[in-house]
């Protein structure tokens, strides 16, 4: 994600709640609460008063009476308490349109400073929006999970990362986590240290103290570094997904023979010395390669960052065999040649959630018992397997992607050399799904380059997509019909809006496709690609991975990918848009 949020105090805000009018045959309808529960208060005093009269008369049918009464009033309380927690849970739409409905008949302000009610005229009447936030923000998305740093924090380290990888997620320096840790040798980690992450303070008293140790190099250095260019070439490892890249690095300007002492950072932990070193990576990810070098002089040249990208074969058509199909109702059957094998995540087919009772070992027609992910395998006529990855919708939705696709074009942040990464990763997407071929988020990233905390304009990522000849538009969003009217004509939308005005999963993410499925409080790009056919839930793919510590290989299984598919309420996206504007993409080659 993007950011310009991250560790910064919240200013006051301004709060404007623009609410939908009320129905023609409620218009008149309106209640006094405070004067409304007084009557009821009254009216309850009075009841007990005459209850506590008659129970005082010593006349016994009377008694009898009352007390029945009152039994029958206990009996009815219970019931109504048994009633509730037995009840089923009202579905997301239910809720926030009773939510909704609530607010708009009593002008809740939902315990803010302060709000103003305004109506929209016109047609513009059919939608909410929440305005939450100061004149002076950019249109840019937010940053990295805000994480307490006020005392130091315990890491674990996980099998496969590397002290740069978590230093760099930190925003620590590289070298500065090696020396607080007492690490001398940081290529050589073991998996299951625990290392400290120093806190804001510490942090600061470390760096002051590195400072002060003595330099091996006593060459006198320039205060303020050097600029110099670097640039790579790649080649595939071979034919067959996951190989990797061999990887070769130059120095561009100045001359490397102008240079005398060179260090490069791949970006896995791993340094080289030589002036254009060759690299292997073959683990996917992106990795951020930077050169620091020095002159005769001693004058230090930093470099700009590289940004190499190693993609999970499962994302790349020529590298995939995986056929992703999208159900858009729970009621629409999946049609394939041959007979179901296997189910991922199940041990056999009895297991899993499937109505198997029109298929054979020639044609499988399967109905799914719940919605979600599903990983199929299926044994063809010519013995060969093929292997789906099966979304099925829990509502009856709309969407662009087609009913089966070659290839995945969702992208996480996870791994794409930083976590401020959801604007590269939606026009990523965008790209991926409009030429039909793998885009890398590092050449989105590469291409609009990096100022202040990575945040990423409409123009810039506009520019990246047209880049690619595709005739992307930026068009205003005034109504849900607005971006109904993109995904009826075929395209997709890039919208920017903030994490809090949309609601969490009330449950396990990967069950319950209702909501965002993190707790950032930012400014966010995703995609939408579908919308529910009644018109209250948004398709979106949200590029924010589950977690950020673990995980590289997040195309490994469907339920990694939660962010593909989530189901926003679409009053609640279009009242935090914090840019009444969407970025529309055409298809081109699908």
């Amino acid at each position: 994600m993007e950011g310009l949020l991250k560790n910064q105090k919240p200013a006051k805000r301004r709060y404007s709640i623009y609410l939908t009018p009320l129905s023609p045959n409620r218009k008149n309808v309106f209640f006094r609460m405070p004067a409304f529960l007084s009557r009821i208060a009254e009216h309850l005093k009075g009841l007990g008063s005459r209850l506590a009269g008659a129970l005082r008369r010593d006349t016994k049918i009377t008694r009898t009476a009352v007390l029945s009464c009152i039994g029958l009033l206990v009996c009815g309380a219970v019931f109504l308490v048994c009633f509730a927690i037995a009840s089923p849970e009202l579905p997301p739409g239910s809720l926030t349109s009773t939510i909704n409905d609530v607010a708009e008949n009593y002008n809740i302000s939902d315990n803010y400073a302060s709000s103003q009610v305004v109506l929209l005229p016109g047609e513009e009447q059919n939608w909410a929006a929440l305005t939450a936030f100061d004149d002076g923000e950019e249109e840019t998305g937010a940053g990295a999970p805000v994480v307490d740093r006020s005392t130091d924090l315990e890491y674990r380290i996980r099998p496969g990362e590397t002290l740069s990888e978590i230093a760099y997620s930190y925003g620590i320096s590289y070298d500065l986590l090696a020396y607080y840790n007492n690490i001398s040798n940081a290529n050589r980690i073991r998996v299951g240290t625990v290392i400290k992450i120093p806190s804001l303070d510490h942090e600061r008293t470390a760096a002051q103290a590195m400072a002060r140790q003595p330099r091996r190099n006593t060459a006198p250095a320039r205060s303020t570094p050097r600029s110099v260019r670097i640039a790579f070439e790649s080649r595939d490892n071979g034919e067959q997904g996951g190989a990797g890249l061999t990887v070769q690095f130059r120095i561009v300007d100045p001359p490397a023979e102008n240079l005398q002492s060179f260090e490069w950072d791949f970006g896995d932990g791993k340094r080289g010395f030589r002036p254009n070193p060759s690299y292997e990576y073959t683990t996917p990810k992106t990795y951020v390669v930077r050169l620091t070098a020095r002159d005769a002089a001693g004058a230090v040249y930093r470099s700009n960052p590289l940004y190499v990208d190693i993609p999970h074969p499962g994302s790349v058509r020529e590298h995939n065999t995986t056929r992703f199909v999208t159900l858009s109702s729970p009621d629409e059957y999946f049609v394939a040649e041959g007979s179901i094998v296997k189910v991922a995540r199940y041990q056999d087919l009895s297991q899993a959630p499937l109505d198997l009772s029109e298929s054979d070992k020639y044609l499988t027609k399967v109905r799914f018992e719940r919605p979600g992910y599903y990983g199929l395998t299926i044994l063809q006529a010519n013995n060969i397997e093929q292997y789906y990855s099966v979304f099925v919708s829990p509502i009856p939705t709309m969407h662009a992607d087609s009913f089966e696709e070659d290839f995945n074009w969702y992208r996480t942040q996870f791994n794409t050399g930083t976590t401020s990464n959801c604007g590269p990763a939606s026009a990523s997407m965008a790209i991926g799904w409009a030429l039909g071929r793998y885009f890398p988020v590092s050449s989105v990233r590469q291409t609009i380059g990096w100022q202040g905390d990575g945040g990423t304009s409409f123009e810039e990522l506009l520019r990246v997509i047209k880049n690619q000849e595709i005739p992307a538009y930026i068009s205003p969003i005034r109504s849900v019909q607005n971006i109904k009217d993109v995904i009826d004509s075929g395209n997709i939308a890039i919208i920017l809006f903030h994490t809090d005005g949309v609601r969490t999963s009330r449950a396990d993410p990967a069950a319950d496709l209702f909501g965002k499925y993190y707790n950032d409080s930012v400014g966010h790009y995703i995609v939408i690609k579908g919308y529910s056919l009644n018109g209250e839930y948004l398709v979106t793919h949200d590029p924010i991975p589950s977690d950020w510590g673990v995980n590289s290989f997040r195309y490994g299984d469907e339920l990694s990918m939660i962010g593909r598919n989530r189901y926003y309420a679409s009053n609640e996206l279009l009242r935090s848009l914090r840019r009444a504007d969407m970025i529309v993409v055409p298809r081109i080659n699908p």
